[in-house]
């Protein structure tokens, strides 16, 4: 498959077929996320597969998404958002429960960090977080080579988590990322299209 073309297949995807996604993918696109760049060259990633639902319900019940979603309320919340924007969150945000369950395999990415994220005081403290996600990004890519599709779901309780699933406390979640072959009726969101002329500046702004 043409490189262009395997960009453009990567989408964001919530709705999963029950069908497996095979090992040997799955170690294909973790391969291929260890060949992104890393700014200490030391790749200090790691990825947990979870496909029990016993391990499932860990995530769900330290995200606390066994919560029921007020669809009003959440209306309300975005309504002043841009459209492609509100879409976005309307069908995610109820989803977040729903994916986690259907999805055949969970992977969870975690890194090691020089300085903890929430007390990083320079860009340069960022540099691991920025390298996790080129990872993350060719790991997406190399699924979408095969047809299997994920979205990245940013955990808020962290710290239960890796007590959950026996992360060492000296690394981070990056991702959370449910990952599956595409539902016939996968709902498949607008883009907001860019004008890539416009974002272009020569030598200054």
């Amino acid at each position: 498959m043409e490189f262009r073309e395997v960009i453009k297949r990567r989408r964001t995807v919530r709705d999963f077929q029950n069908k497996e996604v095979a090992m040997a993918i799955i170690d294909y696109a973790i391969e291929n996320g260890f060949m992104a760049p890393t700014y200490n060259h030391l790749r200090d990633w790691d990825f947990i597969i979870v496909s029990s639902l016993e391990s499932k319900l860990k995530l769900i019940e330290s995200e606390n998404l066994d919560k029921s979603i007020d669809i009003k309320e959440l209306e309300s919340l975005f309504k002043n958002e841009d459209s492609i924007m509100k879409e976005m969150y309307l069908d995610a945000i109820p989803k977040q429960k729903k994916m986690i369950i259907e999805a055949p395999s969970i992977v969870i990415v975690v890194f090691k960090t020089k300085t903890k994220i929430g007390e990083a005081k320079r860009i340069y403290d960022l540099n691991c977080l920025a390298s996790v996600w080129a990872c993350i990004e060719n790991f997406l890519l190399s699924l979408a080579e095969y047809n299997v599709y994920g979205v990245t779901f940013i955990p808020q309780n962290i710290e239960t988590i890796k007590e959950k699933l026996g992360i060492p406390d000296e690394l981070e979640i990056a991702s959370i990322i449910p990952i599956g072959y595409k539902a016939d009726d996968a709902k498949i969101l607008k883009q907001k299209p860019i004008n890539i002329p416009e974002r272009k500046h020569y030598e200054k702004w």
